[in-house]
C-alpha cells in the first residue's frame, strides 16, 4: 500500500485576510519544497509532460519574485560553466553524465512505475500552479522566508530540468 497525499483544489485567496493568504503560501510552497524528490520521481518516464509543468512553475515562481521586487540575479536560465562530479570524473554536460551514470553504477534510472504516486504528483504540480495563478494575481503580502523557498524552489527547478 502506498500512502499519499490527496490535494482538493479550491478557492485558495481569501480576501478578508491578507496575512493568512501568506502563511497558506508559505506552508504550501515548504510542503512542495520538502516533497520534491517524491514529485519527481517519474519525471525521466513522463519527462515532456513534467518539464512543462516545472517549467510553468518555475516562471511564475520569478513573476512572483519580480512582483516582490526581489528578482534573481540571474536567470537561472543560463547554462553555468560548472563541472559536474562524479567517481573523479568531471562532466558538462548532462547526455555525458547520464551514459555515465548507466555504464559504471550499473544501477536503474527509472524506479517501478506507480500510477497513484504519479497522479498525486501531477496533483501537487497542478495544486501549486493553481495556487501561484492566484497569489500573482491577487497577492500583496510577502516574507523573507517566502521570497528564499521560492529562490530554492526555482533554483532545484532549473537542475532538475536541466538534468
Amino acid at each position: 500500500m502506498v500512502k499519499t497525499t490527496c490535494y482538493v483544489h479550491t478557492a485558495v485567496y481569501n480576501y478578508s485576510h491578507k496575512y493568512r493568504n501568506l502563511d497558506r503560501i508559505r506552508s504550501d510552497v515548504k510542503q512542495f519544497l520538502k516533497e520534491y524528490d517524491q514529485i519527481t520521481l517519474h519525471k525521466d518516464v513522463y519527462r515532456r509532460i513534467f518539464h512543462w509543468n516545472l517549467r510553468e512553475i518555475r516562471d511564475m515562481a520569478k513573476q512572483l519574485l519580480i512582483k516582490f521586487e526581489a528578482a534573481p540575479f540571474e536567470d537561472a536560465r543560463t547554462k553555468s560553466d560548472k563541472l559536474i562530479f562524479c567517481c573523479g570524473l568531471g562532466f558538462d554536460n548532462a547526455a555525458d553524465l547520464r551514459s555515465h551514470y548507466k555504464a559504471v553504477h550499473n544501477e536503474p534510472f527509472v524506479r517501478y512505475m506507480n500510477t497513484l504516486e504519479l497522479k498525486s504528483a501531477m496533483a501537487k504540480i497542478n495544486h501549486m500552479r493553481h495556487l501561484f495563478k492566484e497569489y500573482i494575481t491577487f497577492g500583496e503580502k510577502y516574507s523573507f522566508d517566502l521570497i528564499m523557498d521560492l529562490k530554492k524552489m526555482m533554483k532545484m527547478i532549473t537542475n532538475t530540468l536541466k538534468f
